[in-house]
């Protein structure tokens, strides 16, 4: 998450919160189909050429919001029609991938990656044609010219320039993926490769045009909140800490979910506990009979990154469950089978989780930010609720200061530091795919040895993952102030 609110992102969050108001107040099928006019005679999006084109973006986004596969041949059809189906039909989860690409909404970016600008001086050094290695640079009309069919975008004629005239353009989206799944699409747009994507989100931060995003949930979390004759549970993830406001605490969320229709909103912090005993269980066992080095669980998108591009390691990820599964797992075992658990959290990768590893536990995953236009869409005001003290449940609301913790960039091995207590631990951490796949790279070429390997998918750990609403560092300081008094009250 940026810690600057793009126009991107309040426009996807717009739409998010419209279709949940319109859910609400019974009126998705009849006003859904003029929607998009209605937000851009609002002035919500005026960046193209023309407001048909703003309204055919819109009309796809409407469609993330209402769940739909926008790759699929029956998304074709109108709003009205596919928002009487998605209300009509049982409430139900695919298995297609999240992110997707809405292709109306690609810019096409260059895909020429090295450009000479405007600041060359056709100097005598000519060192750019000098450094070229494939012959690909010569002057024309006093400047230097690329000739595209020899460049092999190595950059080392922009390093050569003493003017720093040719600079070298990326794609933000491919700029921002560590793992090469993003790749020219037809027309030279966009494209996402799954057999690489890692799920962690960076490509929907990255893109100034909105055109990766992902497909919501809030549908069918609205629908069981409404119809479902099964008790409804939100898991709420350790990072929800400021992501509401700065007077939002775990009591004035819990009293907005359960005024949203929640009949009981409980900690995954609870479950982080649970995997902290487990995964230090684990770790000893690995190192008594050296198995090698043991990764964590708790982060979807770092297990994603091993299992597709380090397949010789996937045997060292930890067998435990992450605090998401752990946490529902323990709803089960206290309460009825048939309840419905709801995660919600800073984190894309978790709907994926959710589909492959959940096994039935999880029925539903919303972001922070789907989950914020849940709220607005049904008129409830965080900011003036009170927040009374309410009575908590010592196994699902009172975790330890390390399970807070986990939400933050080494939180995870700290947590299990402080569980072994055991001396001469080689332990690393590394936040970001970019940084997590260098570890793992060394790792995989036997540069060093370790015990145990926090990976995390997002910069900043969970706390700055693509579906939060306030930047990591306004987060990372209310978290420390949590622990703080969550110490005080021990």
């Amino acid at each position: 998450m940026a810690e600057v609110i793009s126009e991107v992102t309040k426009i996807r969050r717009r739409v998010l919160t419209e279709v949940a108001a319109l859910i609400f107040n019974n009126r998705l099928v009849e006003d859904v189909e003029g929607l998009p006019k209605k937000l851009t005679d609002e002035g919500l999006t005026s960046y193209r050429c023309c407001q048909y084109k703003e309204q055919a973006i819109l009309q796809e986004r409407i469609k993330l919001a209402l769940g739909i596969d926008i790759t699929a041949e029956d998304s074709k059809k109108r709003l009205e029609e596919l928002a009487r189906n998605v209300l009509d039909q049982p409430v139900a989860r695919s298995d297609k991938p999240y992110i997707t690409l809405i292709e109306e909404a690609c810019d096409h970016c260059s895909i020429d990656k090295m450009f000479v600008t405007n600041a060359c001086r056709n100097c005598v050094a000519h060192n750019c044609v000098n450094s070229c290695p494939r012959d690909a640079i010569k002057i024309v009309d006093n400047r230097a010219f690329i000739i595209r069919e020899k460049c092999i975008e190595c950059g080392l004629c922009a390093k050569a320039c003493s003017y720093g005239a040719i600079v070298e353009i990326e794609r933000p989206c491919s700029r921002a993926c560590a793992v090469d799944a993003i790749v020219s699409g037809d027309k030279a747009s966009a494209a996402i490769e799954e057999g690489n994507c890692v799920e962690c989100g960076a490509c929907i931060v990255a893109c100034p045009f909105g055109a990766i995003s992902y497909r919501s949930e809030i549908v069918n979390a609205i629908k069981m909140l409404r119809h479902s004759q099964s008790e409804t549970v939100a898991l709420v993830a350790p990072s929800f800490i400021g992501q509401f406001g700065p007077g939002v605490d775990w009591d004035v969320l819990k009293e907005g979910l359960k005024k949203l229709g929640f009949t009981r909103v409980v900690m995954v912090a609870a479950g982080a506990d649970e995997v902290i005993r487990e995964e230090s269980r684990e770790l000893l066992e690995n190192i008594e009979f050296n198995k090698g080095v043991t990764f964590n669980s708790c982060c979807p998108s770092f297990k994603n990154l091993i299992n597709k591009h380090y397949p010789e390691l996937t045997a060292g990820i930890s067998t435990t469950e992450s605090p998401m599964l752990k946490t529902a797992r323990l709803l089960k075992k206290s309460g009825d089978d048939d309840i419905k658990n709801i995660f919600i959290g800073p984190c894309l990768a978790k709907k994926g989780e959710a589909i492959r590893e959940s096994n039935g536990l999880i029925d539903g995953v919303l972001t922070y930010e789907e989950i914020a236009a849940v709220l607005v869409g049904a008129g409830i005001n965080l900011a003036k609720l009170g927040g009374e003290k309410s009575r908590r449940d010592n196994n699902l609301e009172n975790p330890s200061i390390d399970a807070l913790n986990f939400c933050a960039a080494g939180g995870v091995s700290k947590a299990i530091l402080n569980s072994m207590e055991r001396d001469g631990l080689q332990v690393k951490t590394a936040a970001g795919i970019r940084d997590c796949d260098k570890l793992l790279k060394q790792i995989s070429r036997g540069v060093f040895k370790i015990d145990f390997m926090e990976g995390m998918g997002c910069q900043d750990g969970c706390i700055g993952g693509p579906g939060t609403m306030t930047g990591p560092a306004k987060a990372k300081g209310l978290l420390k102030k949590m622990s703080r008094e969550v110490e005080m009250n021990v």
